[in-house]
C-alpha cells in the first residue's frame, strides 16, 4: 500500500465479496465505482453462475468466481455439500487474495461473503462490512466481530452487533447507466396532472401484490388515480391483455425506465428490500411496504418497520394484504401526504458511498 501524504491520496487495492441478491451486489458496485474514480484498483469475488457474475462484469469490473453453497435453515439435501463447498471456496478465496494482494476486503452480506470474509481474517487483511438490512444476516453476525468497521443503515442494527465497531451510513447507491429516461408522463400515456401510484414487486414481480392490485384496480381508477404497474415477467401477458388498453394504466414486466418512474410517483406500493427503500428515500416517495415473507431472517419486515417508525412509509404485512387494507393504507398516506413528504425531505442526503470510503481510507491510513 502506498501511504501518501493524505488519506484522500491513498491508493489501495480493494477486493469485494458479494452476491446472491441485488441488495448485496449493488452497494458493492456503488463503492467500487467510487473507489475506481479515486484511482484505486478493485476486484470482485462472487458465486460461479450467480447473478453477480453477470452484473459485475457488465459494469466492467474484474470478477473471480468461486463455488459457494448456501446453508438452508430447514433440512435440505444440499446442506450436505455445505462443509465441502465452504472449505473449497475458502481455499479459492485465499488463492485469489494471494494473487491480487488487496489492502482491504469489503463484504456486503449474503452467503458469498462468508468464505471471502473468512479468508481475509485468516490472512490478516483488513476486513470491512456493509449491512443494508435492519436485522443483520447470519454471515454479517459471524464476521462482524472480526471487522475493522461494520457499516449499517439503521440504528437498530447496532444492537445485534454488540461486539463490533459499527458506523451508521446508509445504503450506497450505484450510478445508473440509464439507456433511456422518461421526461414526461405523457410519453407513457399518462396525465401529468393526476396522482400516480407506482407498483413494483422487484425484477421478478410479486404474485401476491399483482393479485391484489388486479382486484383493487377498479377502485383506483374510480378515484381518478393512475397506475404504473411492474408485474414482472410471470403473469405479464395475462395482465397486459386485460388492462393495457385501460386509460390511466401503464403495465410493464421490467423496464430500463424504472428509476425514472420513481421521480413521477405520488406514492409507491413495493416490497421492502434495502435498495428499493434507498431509491424511495432518494426520490422522496412515500410508500406502502409489503415485506416478502420468505426473505432471509424476515429482514424485509424489520426494514419496513423501521421505515414506518421514521414516518416515511406504512408497513402492510402480506398476510393482511387485501383490497380494503391496501385502499386504507393509500388513503392514510394521501390524506396525510405533507407529513410523509416532509419526513422524507427532512432525511439527510445519501452520502453513504463517500462516507464509507473516507472512513476506510482513514482507517487504512493509520497503518
Amino acid at each position: 500500500m502506498n501511504n501518501l501524504s493524505s488519506n484522500q491520496n491513498l491508493r489501495v487495492r480493494i477486493l469485494f465479496g458479494c452476491g446472491g441478491t441485488g441488495g448485496h451486489i449493488f452497494p458493492a458496485i456503488a463503492l467500487a465505482q467510487e473507489f475506481k474514480k479515486l484511482g484505486n484498483e478493485v476486484m470482485f469475488i462472487g458465486n460461479r453462475g450467480g447473478m453477480e457474475e453477470h452484473i459485475v462484469q457488465e459494469e466492467g469490473f474484474p470478477f473471480r468466481a468461486i463455488k459457494v453453497q448456501k446453508l438452508y435453515r430447514k433440512f435440505n439435501p444440499a446442506n450436505l455439500l455445505f462443509p465441502f463447498r465452504l472449505v473449497s471456496s475458502l481455499l479459492e478465496s485465499k488463492k485469489i487474495m494471494k494473487d491480487f494482494k488487496p489492502d482491504a476486503v469489503i463484504c456486503t452480506g449474503g452467503f458469498v461473503s462468508g468464505p471471502v470474509g473468512l479468508a481475509s481474517i485468516i490472512m490478516k487483511i483488513p476486513l470491512y462490512l456493509h449491512e443494508s438490512n435492519s436485522y443483520p444476516g447470519l454471515t454479517t453476525k459471524f464476521l462482524a466481530p472480526h471487522s475493522r468497521i461494520t457499516f449499517t443503515v439503521y440504528d437498530k442494527t447496532k444492537s445485534f452487533l454488540k461486539k463490533s465497531r459499527v458506523q451508521k451510513v446508509g445504503v450506497p447507491l450505484a450510478e445508473k447507466k440509464e439507456k433511456a429516461t422518461l421526461s414526461s408522463l405523457t410519453e407513457i400515456g399518462l396525465n401529468p396532472e393526476k396522482k400516480v401510484i407506482l407498483v413494483t414487486g422487484g425484477s421478478q414481480g410479486s404474485q401476491a401484490i399483482n393479485s391484489v392490485i388486479e382486484k383493487t384496480l377498479p377502485q383506483i381508477i374510480k378515484r381518478d388515480w393512475q397506475l404504473i404497474w411492474q408485474t414482472g415477467k410471470q403473469g405479464y401477458s395475462n395482465y397486459a391483455n386485460k388492462f393495457s388498453n385501460l386509460s390511466g394504466v401503464y403495465i410493464f414486466d421490467f423496464s430500463p425506465l424504472l428509476s425514472s418512474f420513481y421521480r413521477f410517483a405520488t406514492l409507491a406500493i413495493t416490497r421492502a428490500g434495502a435498495i428499493t427503500i434507498a431509491e424511495l428515500e432518494a426520490n422522496a416517495v412515500p410508500a406502502i411496504l409489503i415485506p416478502l415473507p420468505t426473505a432471509a431472517e424476515n429482514h424485509q419486515f424489520y426494514n419496513a418497520r423501521e421505515q414506518e417508525k421514521k414516518g416515511v412509509a406504512i408497513l402492510l404485512p402480506q398476510a393482511e394484504l387485501n383490497t380494503q387494507t391496501l385502499l386504507n393504507s393509500m388513503d392514510k398516506i394521501l390524506n396525510n401526504y405533507d407529513f410523509y413528504k416532509n419526513n422524507l425531505e427532512s432525511l439527510p442526503p445519501n452520502t453513504a458511498k463517500q462516507d464509507i470510503i473516507q472512513a476506510i481510507l482513514k482507517d487504512l491510513g493509520k497503518e
